[in-house]
């Protein structure tokens, strides 16, 4: 099963969650009514006349079904608002501190390090990384709507007791989850969960308040009033209880749609990673842990379908298979019993390559060659690249470890420090040496600099930092420079919301010195304003995986006729444009667009709105895209690289494109 049917899956589940949940809703409303039945004929009075009289009542049922479903709705849809615009808000509820990019700590570091090769070899973005420091279990999670807002989590009990091979498993499981469309469920689940839980709420505050009244009223006096408050009071504990057998059937949707999801992570994991030691190694080192994946937030039940291990619940309420099942399906000689786990000290050998020098730079060099030739076999094989979108193996991790491996070391150690990653986008984003737009672009940096000095702001010393690493970014090799910025990323976001936004502007005035826009500028452009200015604003209500061709016709005639623009220069851009209509479809009768209608600004529109599109869909636009980027025979990094921004603006990150991979 591919990417994009892992897509429809989880769309599909949604729209079954969405039914249960209106079944749930159905029948909530109608306990509600009956309680309000039984409240209301005590209140009047303790003959069997009055019990008859309300049996039914139209105003009544509208009016009980109209603030239940208000009240479930508009918790559900807050619970979702609040956690949907990206995972941070997730982490720290459940405890997680984020891992400074630049961290000293020797575990983390080798965390960070397994999560930068994961995101850079499967084409995500590099997801910030929190870690729960008082959970000494064995668990992680990843969270978020989109791999654009995504975070990894993991316990300060899985980076003591795993090693790097393990913990690459663990995290390969969690980028499964990622790339297959998992997390928007899981947000929907918190939220459903939610809206069904708050009539228990309000049950319990109203059994709390009416039902101490109660207890002081006089018994001839208000004899009347007491019989209303005991009667109130019984509808606060019916309310309870209803609310609670909702949970109770909604606690079991959530654990059978979670259970199936666990098996294709683990199963994605050895895939990536080609090594099911890794995965089975941590699973049984779960077993064999005192704290097994046990975790002690109070929001761990909230969660527990977004875990890598059962943090709670056991039966018809787990939210995983048992773990004995999962290490068989990976590992079928697995019999028993588990060894005791004990935590490990960790080495310096598992945080760089043990390999020497002249070992990484032959790697290097080889991930440079095929490289070159996986963007020359695209011309001949122009769906490639598609098919391993949301595929990542394992010889795209070893292409990833080779481009990080080959760094220099004072570029590399920048990449994870604020200051160093903001010096190293500018510098990635100088015009060459000999070109008078350079000049500029320094004068620019130099007045940022004053400015930063004068608000005393770390950004005061971006030019003095990036003439200290601006060799070493006139060094990269030109399919290094894309995963350069986008390993920046964790390190920019440490950044105060004020920096982000100047840093922002920073970037813009840089890149227009010269008035012209090249495709890696609009990527770092893009990067910038998605992955940082994005995760400060709340969420917008897009609509992913929704939207048919219909509706999404114009932009994705727009994106293919830049596509042509842009390869035009080498070739008719009416063929290019030709080549992807009929890759999208043989129905399809469409003209390019001339350049003025398709301008950076429009596309960068347009890929929004196509982000929104049905998975199946996405899949044919992207083809389309292949198609007219390989049609004259000839693709180069350049052209390579704009199909992979293109496929991370649709939510479909595309691996590195190389030469020869098997699936």
């Amino acid at each position: 099963m591919d990417f994009f049917e892992h897509q429809d899956r989880a769309r599909r589940n949604s729209f079954w969650l969405i039914v249960y949940f209106l079944f749930a809703i159905a029948m909530v409303v109608l306990s509600v009514y009956a309680a309000a039945i039984a409240t209301l004929s005590i209140a009047e009075s303790q003959n069997v006349e009055g019990i008859q009289t309300y049996l039914w009542s139209p105003e009544l049922f509208l009016g009980v079904s109209t603030a239940v479903l208000l009240v479930i709705l508009t918790a559900s849809f807050y619970k979702i608002w609040m956690i949907g615009s990206g995972g941070e808000h997730i982490a720290l509820a459940l405890g997680g501190q984020k891992v400074p990019s630049n961290s000293n700590d020797l575990e983390e570091r080798i965390l960070l390090n397994v999560v930068e090769e994961m995101a850079l070899a499967s084409g995500t973005p590099v997801p910030p990384v929190y870690v729960m420091n008082d959970e000494m279990g064995i668990n992680a999670f990843a969270a978020g709507t989109t791999p654009q807002n995504a975070v990894i989590g993991v316990t300060r009990g899985t980076l003591r007791t795993l090693s790097r091979s393990e913990l690459q498993g663990v995290i390969a499981h969690e980028f499964s989850h990622i790339l297959n469309g998992d997390m928007r469920l899981n947000i929907r689940l918190m939220g459903l969960l939610h809206g069904i839980l708050i009539i228990s709420l309000i049950g319990f505050w109203i059994f709390r308040i009416l039902g101490s009244s109660s207890s002081r009223t006089s018994s001839d006096s208000k004899k009347g009033e007491g019989a209303i408050l005991i009667a109130v009071a019984i509808f606060g504990a019916a309310l309870m209880a209803i609310g609670y057998i909702g949970v109770f059937f909604a606690q079991l949707i959530k654990s059978a749609v979670s259970r199936q999801r666990e098996f294709l992570a683990d199963a994605s994991a050895v895939q990536f990673t080609r090594d099911p030691d890794g995965i089975a190694g941590a699973l049984k080192k779960i077993g064999g842990w005192k704290q097994a994946s046990k975790l002690v937030t109070p929001n761990a039940e909230e969660a527990s379908h977004m875990f890598f291990g059962s943090s709670a619940m056991r039966g018809l309420f787990a939210t995983h298979p048992p773990l004995m099942t999962r290490i068989q399906r990976v590992d079928g000689s697995f019999r028993g019993p588990f060894a005791k786990t004990e935590a490990i000290q960790h080495g310096p050998e598992e945080l760089i390559d043990p390999r020497s020098l002249s070992m990484r730079i032959s790697a290097f060099n080889q991930s440079h060659r095929e490289a070159q030739a996986g963007a020359s076999s695209l011309s001949d094989h122009p769906n490639q690249a598609i098919e391993h979108i949301g595929d990542p193996d394992a010889q795209h991790i070893e292409h990833a470890h080779s481009l990080v491996d080959s760094l220099e070391a004072r570029l590399a150690d920048d990449l994870h420090d604020p200051l160093g990653a903001v010096a190293a986008i500018c510098g990635l984003l100088l015009a060459p040496s000999d070109n008078p737009d350079r000049q500029l672009q320094i004068a620019i940096l130099e007045q940022q600099s004053v400015l930063g000095q004068q608000a005393d702001q770390p950004m005061g010393d971006v030019l003095q930092e990036l003439k200290r690493i601006q060799a070493s970014i006139d060094k990269l090799a030109p399919e290094q420079r894309l995963p350069v910025a986008c390993m920046a990323l964790p390190a920019l976001h440490q950044m105060s919301t004020p920096q982000i936004r100047r840093f922002h502007d920073l970037v813009e005035a840089l890149i227009m010195v010269d008035r012209k826009v090249t495709l890696f500028e609009y990527a770092v452009q893009r990067f910038v304003r998605k992955r940082l200015l994005l995760r400060l604003e709340p969420n917008r209500g897009d609509r992913p995986g929704t939207l048919g061709y219909t509706q999404l016709r114009s932009p994705f005639l727009i994106a293919l006729s830049a596509v042509a623009h842009a390869c035009g220069t080498m070739q008719d851009p009416d063929v290019a444009f030709a080549a992807g209509i009929q890759a999208f479809s043989t129905k399809e009768k469409a003209k390019l667009l001339p350049k003025e209608e398709c301008t950076l600004k429009l596309l960068d529109r347009a890929l929004d709105e196509l982000a929104n599109g049905v998975p199946k869909l996405k899949r044919q636009m992207l083809l389309a895209f292949s198609a007219c980027i390989a049609s004259d025979n000839s693709v180069t990094i350049e052209e390579a690289e704009m199909l992979r921004i293109f496929s991370d603006a649709l939510g479909c990150p595309v691996p590195p494109i190389i030469k020869d991979i098997h699936v």
